[in-house]
């Protein structure tokens, strides 16, 4: 199937909506569980609302990102609704190994109130692990007295002097009794050290085959689906919990959603209307946060309703061109799986296949967005339930070859 462009005129027509009557387009109940909006506010003067905060200037930038809001075309992230002042969907933060786990606690609370997901670096701890169960422990406690309770994400150097037990932490864990994800960091040398059975010397002198490492690491996968693993050199990296961007030390970003199921006219796409509607994205997402970035949800259900099959040449072929139109508009693109508006929004999330889908058409399709984007990928490979750690040193393999910049794996 050839996917073309169709003809769109500007200014970009809408349905006419009446503010009186419920938007049966967005499920309004997601972000009242949130208590970002309440039961009886109407979803579109709500949205109206969000519109004219940050276009109070522009009347027709105003009308026009409200009617795309409305409309369920694209969308701003759970935490920029909840307060346009403190819109950050994510930060990555360095703590002080020389301050105690009491002052390290004291220093994310203010972070914790804004509900922004938290990633930690733990590499520079002596005792790594000891610091990550009372951080995350903390992070429970707090998690009931949120409006808008913090994810985080845990990540050590793979040649860490602790890094058996951080990759074994949760194996024997209740997954209720975690706020934070763990992903270890895995340099470009050491998948080749595991296959040679060579010693590697770990950060505190001491000497171990890094194939142990590495089986114990295959093994926790299959296991409990975690670690996930971050592909740099960089023992210090730095991102966000869901491994959407890499971040330095104190930096935050906010995140917009485009819903690609929407510009779908005549079994065609509308690229035009694609472009229109990143643009005002775009220009509101600068207007709340310089850093920002666009991601994508309703990739499944676009393919759906275009009958192209997950990572066929035609889904390829389109998706570089969705890709490369919304950063033909200025934006900076990221993909995390915002699960929270992917419902609002009645669509699926990111781009996600269905769970038959077979893992190397999945790393295709996401080294095809990576290859494009200045952000990374969230994405989880969803295992068979026969699969083992033959199959998941396969899917380690194949990611590193796409040049992807993480990977998870979760087995039903």
């Amino acid at each position: 199937m050839k996917i073309t462009p169709i003809k769109s005129y500007y200014p970009v027509k809408f349905k006419s909506y009446n503010l009186k009557s419920e938007n049966q387009i967005l499920d309004k109940q997601v972000l009242v569980k949130r208590k970002i909006i309440s039961q009886n506010q109407d979803i579109n003067s709500f949205l109206d609302n969000i519109s004219k905060k940050i276009f109070p200037d522009d009347n027709i930038s105003y009308k026009t990102f409200a009617n795309y809001l409305k409309s369920g075309y694209i969308s701003l992230s759970s935490n920029a609704y909840a307060d346009l002042n403190n819109p950050q969907s994510a930060v990555a933060l360095k703590l002080n190994p020389l301050k105690s786990s009491f002052e390290n606690c004291f220093y994310l609370e203010k972070y914790l109130q804004k509900g922004q997901g938290i990633g930690l670096n733990f590499s520079e701890f002596d005792n790594p692990v000891s610091e990550i169960k009372k951080i995350n422990s903390f992070f429970c406690f707090r998690s009931p007295y949120l409006n808008r309770p913090s994810a985080g994400i845990a990540l050590l150097d793979i040649y860490n002097k602790n890094i058996l037990d951080f990759i074994t932490l949760k194996d024997n864990s209740d997954y209720k009794n975690w706020c934070f994800d763990l992903s270890v960091i895995m340099d470009d040398k050491f998948l080749s050290l595991a296959d040679n059975n060579s010693t590697i010397t770990l950060s505190n002198g001491k000497k171990i085959p890094a194939r142990e490492i590495y089986n114990t690491l295959l093994n926790s996968m299959l296991k409990k689906g975690e670690p996930g693993i971050i592909f740099s050199n960089d023992k210090n990296y730095l991102t966000d919990p869901c491994a959407a961007c890499a971040l330095k030390q104190g930096e935050s970003f906010t995140l917009g959603q485009i819903n690609l199921s929407k510009f779908i006219n005549s079994s065609s796409f509308d690229y035009i209307k694609l472009k229109d509607a990143s643009n005002i994205l775009n220009k509101a997402l600068k207007r709340i946060d310089n850093n920002s970035y666009i991601s994508i949800l309703g990739y499944q259900e676009l393919l759906d309703k275009l009958n192209l099959k997950y990572a066929s040449p035609e889904a390829l072929q389109l998706t570089s061109q969705i890709i490369k139109t919304i950063k033909s508009a200025g934006a900076k693109v990221a993909l995390s799986p915002a699960g929270t508006i992917s419902r609002f929004l009645k669509t699926t999330p990111s781009i996600e296949p269905k769970k038959d889908v077979d893992y190397i058409s999945q790393i295709n399709t996401i080294s095809t967005v990576q290859n494009l984007i200045e952000g990374q990928i969230s994405t989880t490979i969803h295992l068979e339930k026969n699969a083992d750690i033959t199959d998941i040193d396969k899917i380690i393999r194949y990611a590193k070859q796409k040049n992807l910049k993480g990977i998870t794996v979760f087995k039903s």
